[in-house]
């Protein structure tokens, strides 16, 4: 069974050889360029329109913290075994047969972000070419899933070479974004705002986004674990962790104010589709591709594609191996690598079947539980 080969050439049940380890910035460019994606944007939205920006920023700052530190714990025990996080969890927490739950856990979380992506990234094509109707809508999600299919199959190397590239891309556009809103005279009040979420006090509003920050820190561990067995040295897993980390927290900054920037026209976009004001402003905050268009039109979108590829190719990747070990431990079926990819996307388009974004609230709360319980469990 093969494992991406944009983290080395090492099988999921068998330990890294030496040959296929990784110089510690190549393993921090594959974290920043999963970190800085259109989820991650959506979380600075989410936490600074429910908690407000001071205490929004409290939260990214708890992000960061307890991203640095569980990243580090957790890749020390993955670098140090040479096996992914699944299999580790396995050895030293749920045996053979138990680490079917946590696998069922993996898959709940990690095949539900790519799902929140494939979804944020058909909204934004659907709002820059103005396709309205129903079929177009879940031809175009079915379409993007077998992107990310083939690119988990055949593209890693290739998203692996370019992945500082649409890094910068990304960031370029985003910075642009916020140029806009310092022109337009906004600044003062992106930065300043208080809680945007109607009938959120502010007690509520800092409770959730703390709790976002627990859930996102737990999940950034438990996926980097995947790629910091690869380092050379224990002591790249410091620089690593700490790239990681901060990235995170620069998108989130990034988000929050490209929310702030579009949530008007992307709130009345959403109304036009049938969603009422409470609806619309929901959609409009999980839904940053939006803004991005407003802001940058199809240089925009044709980057956000790019950024996004990069993002859900390691996704897929990483419930494909969820999804391995889930049929390895319950059924003793060793699936093949095409067959665990194609079974991982097509559980993402279940849960955008399901209206995984209207959900989004109970699935961040349900996740912060699931992360860092694991993330706890393991280095104990």
């Amino acid at each position: 069974m093969k494992e991406a080969p944009a983290a080395g050439k090492a099988a999921l049940f068998e330990r890294v050889p030496d040959a296929a380890r990784l110089a510690w910035p190549d393993i921090a460019a594959i974290l920043s360029g999963v970190v800085s994606s259109l989820s991650k944007l959506m979380g600075g939205g989410i936490v600074a329109f429910y908690a407000g920006c001071q205490l929004g920023g409290v939260a990214m700052a708890i992000t960061f913290a307890l991203s640095f530190v569980l990243t580090y714990l957790v890749g020390k025990i993955t670098f140090r075994e040479g096996l992914p996080n699944n299999v580790v969890s396995r050895l030293y927490i749920f045996g053979t047969k138990g680490s079917a739950a946590g696998s069922l856990v993996w898959i709940f979380l990690l095949v539900g972000v790519l799902a929140v992506g494939t979804v944020q990234l058909g909204n934004a094509i659907l709002f820059a070419f103005g396709w309205s109707e129903e079929w177009m809508r879940w031809a175009l999600f079915a379409g993007i899933s077998c992107v990310w299919v083939l690119m988990a199959l055949f593209g890693t190397k290739a998203i692996a070479r370019m992945n500082a590239v649409f890094v910068v891309a990304l960031f370029a556009v985003m910075g642009y974004v916020v140029y806009l809103v310092a022109a337009n005279g906004q600044m003062g009040d992106a930065l300043t705002h208080g809680v945007l979420i109607p009938g959120v006090e502010v007690g509520e509003g800092f409770a959730y986004g703390v709790n976002y920050a627990i859930m996102t820190s737990g999940l950034l561990a438990l996926f980097a674990a995947d790629f910091t067995r690869f380092a050379r040295r224990e002591r790249d897993l410091v620089p690593i962790s700490l790239v990681g980390s901060l990235f995170a927290v620069v998108t989130y900054l990034f988000g929050a104010l490209i929310t702030y920037f579009g949530f008007e026209q992307s709130a009345a976009y959403f109304s036009t589709m049938g969603y009422d004001a409470a609806g619309a402003a929901h959609a409009a905050i999980t839904n940053p591709g939006v803004s991005l268009v407003l802001a940058a039109g199809g240089v925009g979108l044709a980057i956000i594609c790019l950024s996004q590829m990069k993002v859900e190719t390691s996704n897929s990747i990483g419930g494909a191996n969820a999804v391995s070990n889930l049929f390895d431990s319950l059924f003793g079926v060793k699936l093949s690598w095409p067959a665990a990819v194609v079974v991982a996307n097509a559980i993402g388009l279940l849960f955008i079947l399901g209206g995984i974004l209207d959900q989004v609230n109970a699935f961040m709360s349900f996740g912060s539980i699931l992360t860092i319980s694991w993330c706890v469990l393991l280095v104990t």
